[in-house]
């Protein structure tokens, strides 16, 4: 089952924004967080998706996290090392650990080609939650 998710940020509110969505399960989902960074956005994003695999209970043992974050997916792959952000690292590693007979793949995929439905969609929930002042 294949999740796409996104993170976003606006300085101007100095808010976040976060995104995924299951084309399978035709499901988006986004929300957003005060006093944050792009960053933290992006791991929200992946970790929303996998509480949600959790909570689900979905059958599905392979999971792929779509993420146009080079932060995310080259830290996941073991290029980036985890200095900064520790409590959302520790939660996604605590959720993949949780996901006992499921395979979690994390790849990269390129923002703005218009290559992937997918990650237009949560690109652009993720920054209209940013830049929601309310």
């Amino acid at each position: 089952m294949e999740f796409y998710t996104d993170g976003a940020f606006s300085s101007k509110l100095n808010a976040g924004g976060w995104a995924f969505y299951c084309p399978e399960l035709r499901i988006r989902v986004c929300g957003k967080v005060n006093n944050t960074t792009n960053n933290r956005m992006e791991l929200m994003a992946a970790i929303k998706a996998l509480e949600f695999v959790d909570e689900a209970n979905l059958q599905e043992k392979d999971i792929v996290i779509w993420s146009d974050s080079q932060y995310l997916i080259e830290t996941m792959r073991g290029k980036f090392k985890k200095r900064t952000n520790l409590d959302l690292w520790s939660d996604l590693d605590d959720l993949i650990s949780g996901l006992f007979s499921k395979v979690v793949t994390f790849k990269y995929i390129k923002a703005h080609t218009g290559e992937h439905n997918g990650n237009y969609t949560v690109d652009l929930l993720a920054n209209l939650m940013s830049q929601n002042d309310k």
